[in-house]
């Protein structure tokens, strides 16, 4: 049986640290979220219509988070996100969207993107998507290595996966490992979500994805050092025994 307690989650005193930016072009969707971002408790919020004008708020002042449309306005959202980090690498920037499969949403997690929060929002998707973003690891680290955008999921929800065992197998002699278990559920939850929702193609790809990874794992070593040790256990039969006569 797991623990309840649930490292993924902010306690009041660290919701009223965040302050976090809205952009959002609608006036109507920009109210609604902001009225539910300060319901969830978080401190200061400001909002802009525009990604030029939320950088002028950036100006005016710094915030912890921001929460932008993924859509561009009078400043693409890559262009938008690429400023953000060069200018603050630990701001946690969510982009927001009604249509989450589209590639430009994935590509974002390239450039740094934390998450993401999908149109039409609930409160308890908000806050969800604001602990995910601020807790969970990062996305762009497995994406970048991978040689194509599903081999980057699988690899991330199979990284996950590992995790999850890790600790289920510490967690039988160690307390402290048993603790973290919770995190790490969700953390592989949310990586089959991502890999449900940003695969390219269709459910079957992503199947097969997946076969291909975990077929490939089975053929060697899972690790770079597993794979030397076999190269170099190899290496040693082949080579001839100077003591042997030729």
């Amino acid at each position: 049986m797991f623990l309840e307690e649930d490292s993924l989650s902010l306690s009041p005193a660290e919701r009223q640290g965040l302050s976090i930016l809205i952009i959002e072009p609608d006036p109507n969707t920009r109210n609604n979220l902001r009225s539910t971002v300060k319901s969830l408790g978080y401190g200061g919020i400001s909002d802009a219509p525009n990604h030029v004008t939320a950088f002028e708020r950036l100006n005016e002042r710094k915030f912890t988070h921001i929460l932008f449309d993924s859509k561009k306005t009078n400043m693409t959202p890559r262009e938008f996100l690429q400023k953000v980090l060069e200018g603050d690498r630990t701001t946690v920037c969510v982009p927001t969207s009604n249509e989450p499969r589209v590639d430009d949403i994935f590509d974002l997690f390239v450039v740094g993107a934390r998450g993401f929060l999908v149109k039409p929002f609930t409160m308890e998707t908000v806050d969800e998507a604001i602990i995910m973003a601020t807790k969970g690891e990062p996305i762009a680290e497995a994406v970048l290595q991978a040689k194509d955008r599903n081999e980057a999921l699988v690899a991330l929800m199979m990284s996950a996966l590992d995790k999850v065992a890790t600790l289920m197998r510490q967690g039988q002699q160690f307390e402290t490992a048993l603790r973290e278990v919770p995190k790490s559920m969700k953390s592989l939850a949310r990586s089959a979500d991502l890999a449900k929702t940003f695969c390219k193609g269709t459910d079957e790809d992503l199947l097969e994805a997946i076969q291909n990874f975990c077929m490939d794992r089975s053929s060697g070593p899972a690790t770079r050092l597993g794979r030397l040790r076999k190269k170099l256990r190899t290496t040693r039969v082949d080579e001839p025994n100077p003591s042997t006569p030729s």
